[in-house]
């Protein structure tokens, strides 16, 4: 039996499928494809199937992954992402496959693109919506409501901000890194949902998870 993980992306519509509904996908894509992996045992067996690091609803993601047990020692793992995606749709794309190198309990930040554009394009210009974002990241604090198991609590995002830059063409683009993982996890919307209070005006944001990391910073695999 081998451990493999499935590296995957999630773009277009494709942000708009809940992770429960990707995991339905997921399962009947394994299904269709005739890969035989382990199923849990007992009363209710089923395919037993993981993700790394759920993504949020309305997120794309070019680094997302899945992982299983092959029961199958000898089939080659370049051939499953072509099986697969012949059976998912076209808005989740299987790009690679391996052994899995790392563990979830590894993931330590997650880095993201945010393209950020005002919803009337008359409230701001492009480059003053640059000029105010910079503004607001030279912030000492930004001060946002979190919740947690235990309720709502006040946080500061500044300290939790890894890495971050920004440029400019037709939108706004935020290049950013957050805590991610079991221990600490820092959304991204809450670091727009502030911005978007300090300017004063609706914005748009669409958002996509480009990487995962380790403690020691790789690439999660």
């Amino acid at each position: 039996m081998k451990n493999v993980r499935v590296f995957f992306s999630k773009t277009g519509a494709g942000k708009y499928i809940s992770h429960l509904d990707t995991n339905r996908v997921m399962l009947r894509a394994i299904g269709k494809s005739r890969l035989d992996i382990w199923h849990t045992e007992g009363f209710h067996q089923h395919a037993y199937i993981t993700f790394a690091l759920p993504l949020s609803l309305g997120f794309a993601s070019d680094c997302e992954s899945m992982d299983f047990r092959l029961l199958d020692d000898d089939v080659d793992l370049d051939e499953i992402p072509a099986k697969l995606n012949a059976c998912l749709p076209l808005s989740i794309r299987v790009y690679r496959c391996a052994e899995a190198k790392h563990k979830a309990a590894d993931i330590d930040s997650a880095a993201y693109d945010v393209r950020i554009e005002p919803m009337n394009a008359s409230d701001i210009s492009v480059k003053e919506l640059y000029d105010k974002l910079n503004g607001f990241l030279d912030l000492s604090e930004i001060i946002v409501e979190k919740k947690t198991k235990k309720g709502k609590k006040q946080v500061d995002l500044k300290g939790y901000i890894l890495d971050c830059s920004t440029d400019f063409s037709e939108t706004v683009l935020l290049k950013l890194r957050l805590p991610a993982g079991a221990t600490l996890n820092i959304n991204p919307s809450l670091l727009i949902g502030a911005f978007e209070e300090y300017c004063g005006i609706e914005l748009y944001a669409d958002v996509t998870r480009i990487g995962i990391y380790t403690k020691e910073g790789e690439s999660f695999e």
